[in-house]
């Protein structure tokens, strides 16, 4: 497996928090937003400005059990399976892409008549929070994100030639057509410009870990290019912040959104 998605998911288990609660398999209050080519697997807790929480490659909702019971004390937290992740389906048959995944939170924010929102986004889901705010900038708020990058030797030229490397062994195997195109996602994406970045309104939270797998400059580059975005890089901990550092990010989430 691919080492970016393979620490991220080692941290899950090793840490335990998917096995602590019902988050992403809540079958009281989850819910499904059918499009055209996915169902949408969705869960929404409290009450107040609405949070949408979006989790990394090959994750799921269970990402942000650590965080959900203190969010939702403050917002409404929408967090969502994206498509081919988790309880979410897809039927499309065109390379995945982090618009498409923005795609998706616009469709359920509209499902459920949100004109405006925050996003907080781990790993592949600050990159969709990015691609969100840059699409559809009068629909965002605040972002907030952990671990993004914005092209794809974010993560550094060595990393990049492995995750190919292993693209290509996966399809000799026959492997699933579903784990390949997560990992092609990640070799082709995402693709935003310095321009793009420069014309964010949101406004925005750039975060990464210590020893994060995002290149320190990229991270640092993120934040520069983004027009009044703030910046926090957490010491010690990895690619893994909301796990390693769940209270100290609920309460800069809760700070940044509300201030």
């Amino acid at each position: 497996m691919k080492k970016i998605l393979f620490l991220v998911l080692l941290c899950t288990y090793i840490f335990g928090f998917a096995q602590i609660s019902d988050f992403g398999k809540n079958e009281k209050v989850g819910k499904i937003l059918h499009l055209k080519d996915a169902d949408i697997y969705y869960e929404v807790y409290g009450k107040g400005e609405p949070l949408f929480l979006l989790h990394g490659n090959g994750g799921s909702i269970d990402a942000f059990s650590k965080e959900i019971p203190e969010l939702s004390k403050h917002f409404k937290i929408i967090a969502m399976d994206t498509r081919a992740q988790g309880k979410s389906t897809d039927t499309s048959t065109e390379p995945l892409t982090y618009i498409k995944f923005a795609d998706d939170v616009k469709a359920l924010a509209d499902e459920l008549k949100l004109k405006k929102i925050n996003i907080l986004g781990w790993s592949d889901g600050g990159n969709t929070a990015i691609e969100f705010a840059i699409k559809y900038p009068k629909n965002t708020n605040k972002i907030i994100t952990s671990g993004a990058n914005i092209f794809p030797n974010g993560v550094g030229e060595s990393e990049v030639e492995n995750m190919k490397k292993d693209a290509a062994k996966m399809k000799a195997e026959n492997r699933s057509e579903h784990d390949i195109r997560l990992l092609q996602l990640m070799i082709d994406e995402p693709k935003i410009t310095k321009e793009q970045l420069n014309h964010i309104k949101a406004k925005t939270f750039i975060l990464a870990g210590e020893n994060d797998l995002i290149l320190r400059p990229h991270t640092e580059y993120i934040a520069k290019e983004i027009p009044k975005s703030k910046m926090k890089i957490y010491k010690g901990a990895s690619h893994g912040v909301p796990i390693e550092r769940a209270e100290e990010l609920c309460k800069d989430v809760i700070g940044f959104i509300k201030n």
